[in-house]
């Protein structure tokens, strides 16, 4: 199975008459997606479609504004087509290709992380075709780690590794998995030859198998694994008025680095409501691309924590901000790094549940 795209933003790119004829039909199946046809269909532009003077003009334009395209042409000219606009699957919208008789439905590009797989069956569906899948764990009922990370929220840090671990679980070769919060074990239950490692113990050595690492600790520098990182960590930020975000992102990024803990697994930022225009808080969170959350201080001083501070609460109205907020905005979680601070800011991170 695939991660189903919303009709929403699905383009169905006919030429033929015929071909039209199916688009059409396809369309009023699937509720808010867009056709697109030569303009001297006009029947069909009458009927609400898009027209477009030449096909090499609105693939690429097709190609950045819709996460799905049905071609019902030709897989020749789809492929000469979007040779050039290819990149990333985690990037590519997911294509398939049909033919105008709507028998055959070819999931092309982007089959699982871009959903064409799922497509090429919804598709199948409304013709009464049959969808054609070559991706290997699909036909072998195998579970595919990209799409598994995928549904799960894990962020695919090295997607050049993803293959070396695709062909251990499709070949039932050795594979070794760190993955101390059991995110991915309960969906590779089935796949055989796993070691699954609660610590990566000096003893045990780089792995010489393929190597997955569900975490949001960092890796060992000589472990070559395919990163699959959660968004887990929320960083409790409070500081001096006016502090830059410069000094707050050092703090963040050495006790990270001194903590073995990866950034790209920060799920939020969070503070007090009365830090809610800090610049520096605001721009630290944009450097990061994460979202900051200010909590008002009647739930704050509520939030037990080691480290109170009577300083804080004559200052601020509250005995913590950094570790209060952390744990507040985490929900469930557990503080793995208690308060730290420098003359201007203090941090706390807690590690969330995952999902929370």
């Amino acid at each position: 199975m695939g991660v189903p795209i919303p009709e929403s933003s699905v383009a169905i790119v006919a030429l033929t008459r015929t071909g039209v004829d199916l688009a059409l039909r396809i369309q009023s199946r699937m509720p808010g997606s867009a056709c697109f046809v030569p303009q001297r269909h006009q029947f069909a532009l009458a009927m609400g479609a898009r027209g477009f003077d030449r096909i090499r003009s609105v693939i690429p334009k097709l190609w950045v504004e819709y996460r799905g395209l049905v071609c019902i042409m030709a897989t020749g000219i789809v492929v000469r087509q979007i040779g050039p606009l290819m990149r990333l699957k985690t990037v590519d919208p997911g294509v398939v290709v049909l033919d105008e008789r709507g028998r055959y439905s070819i999931s092309l590009v982007s089959g699982h992380m871009g959903g064409a797989n799922e497509l090429a069956r919804k598709v199948a569906a409304i013709t009464g075709g049959q969808a054609v899948i070559t991706t290997a764990s699909d036909i072998q009922g195998k579970p595919a780690v990209d799409l598994i990370a995928q549904k799960l929220g894990l962020d695919i840090e090295n997607l050049a590794q993803l293959k070396n671990v695709s062909r251990a679980i499709l070949e039932d070769e050795p594979l070794m998995a760190f993955d101390p919060h059991l995110i991915l074990k309960p969906h590779l239950s089935r796949a055989r030859g796993i070691t699954w490692i609660q610590e990566p113990l000096a003893s045990i050595g780089p792995p010489r198998v393929p190597c997955v690492w569900v975490s949001e600790r960092m890796a060992p520098r000589d472990w070559s694994c395919l990163i699959l990182r959660p968004r887990n960590l929320v960083v409790g930020v409070g500081c001096n008025r006016h502090t830059p975000a410069e000094e707050i992102l050092d703090l963040i990024q050495s006790v990270l680095e001194e903590k073995k803990l990866a950034t790209t697994a920060i799920r939020n930022l969070a503070s007090l409501d009365l830090k809610a225009d800090e610049r520096g808080i605001l721009e630290a969170a944009a450097h990061l691309r994460r979202p900051v959350y200010f909590y008002p201080r009647i739930q704050v001083e509520g939030v037990p924590v080691p480290n109170p501070s009577d300083r804080v609460k004559h200052h601020v109205g509250v005995h913590s901000v950094c570790e209060a907020t952390a744990l507040l905005s985490a929900r469930k979680g557990v503080l793995i790094v208690p308060k730290r601070k420098t003359s201007n800011v203090t941090l706390a991170v807690v590690r969330a549940d995952y999902p929370s």
